[in-house]
């Protein structure tokens, strides 16, 4: 299972498909994991237990994220590591390598703005996003004495 599929690629590389390679799953399932492993580490942790989940008990399960929430996501991270594939061994950067650090940036950029509204997940399992399986992040107060 995967966020993003090819055709979401095309949206922002129109040429991604016509540069050798049949397709990029392998970069895709990459990216995927490498995705649920930062979810998992700066998110999951943290809101499931403002949740009412134990995360060591019930642990973080992908396939509960709102379908479409991540796409973007997927897609910047599976660019990056597909530039990464096609670049060149040389000491002097070529065009894919700069394609590869705009879409880490991109991908950064993307996680923060996803991190910090937070993502919906169905944490009943039953199928649905009820309200209050739609996380926001309350916003924290300083007080000084």
């Amino acid at each position: 299972m995967t966020y993003c599929i090819d055709s979401d690629l095309v949206k922002y590389r129109p040429n991604i498909l016509e540069l050798g390679v049949s397709d990029w799953t392998e970069q895709r399932e990459e990216a995927y994991e490498l995705i649920n492993r930062v979810l998992q580490a700066r998110w999951y942790r943290k809101v499931a237990p403002e949740m009412g989940y134990d995360p060591n008990v019930t642990l973080f399960d992908p396939t509960q994220i709102k379908t479409g929430a991540l796409t973007r996501l997927e897609a910047f991270k599976t660019l990056e590591l597909a530039y990464m594939h096609l670049m060149k061994d040389s000491p002097e950067s070529d065009g894919f390598e700069r394609n590869m650090d705009t879409f880490r940036k991109r991908y950064n950029e993307e996680l923060e703005l996803v991190l910090a509204v937070g993502i919906d997940y169905d944490w009943s399992d039953s199928g649905t996003f009820d309200d209050d399986e739609v996380y926001l992040r309350a916003p924290r107060r300083l007080v000084r004495g």
